[in-house]
């Protein structure tokens, strides 16, 4: 009985996580194709309400290609969760669309419209249109083992919208 009890324990314990992979703080009040890298939904239809919420709050959009699989991609998650300035920072400048690519499903009619990318997580931003305004390998944000801060602050900055003053 105790063979059995250990494997049960540890199944249990990876089937929650895995469950739960898209339940992060910093995304959790954003839309469903905010949360989790799903194989099953359909980028198409998750980009135009996105591009539709951008339009109407004055954000841009942003791709945020990668796999539940993807160890960076996680990390960025969790970085996200520990910096919640960065994180609000993030969301009060794009609509976040995470778009799945898995042996399961990779998306490659949705993401033929896009430059290749060379590994993931990703970045594609967009305008509220819809319209490609720079794809972004995270690579260059990455720090140790984690992300660094300031160079993903200002990335985030480049994008926020110019205020004019008259």
């Amino acid at each position: 009985m105790k063979r059995l009890l250990l494997p049960l324990i540890l199944g249990t314990l990876l089937f929650n996580g895995a469950a739960c992979a898209g339940d992060h703080l910093w995304s959790q009040s954003l839309p469903d194709y905010s949360q989790g890298y799903d194989e099953t939904r359909d980028p198409a239809r998750d980009l135009a309400a996105a591009t539709a919420k951008a339009s109407a709050e004055g954000k841009k959009v942003l791709l945020l290609v990668g796999g539940e699989w993807c160890s960076w991609c996680q990390e960025m998650n969790r970085f996200l969760d520990r910096e919640p300035d960065l994180a609000g920072q993030l969301n009060r400048t794009f609509v976040v669309v995470k778009v799945n690519v898995s042996e399961q499903n990779k998306n490659e009619s949705f993401l033929k419209d896009y430059p290749e990318y060379l590994g993931v997580p990703h970045f594609y931003v967009l305008d509220a249109k819809g319209r490609l305004l720079e794809s972004f390998n995270t690579g260059l944000l990455e720090k140790g083992k984690s992300y660094d801060g300031e160079k993903l602050g200002k990335f985030i900055a480049y994008f926020q919208p110019r205020t004019t003053h008259g």
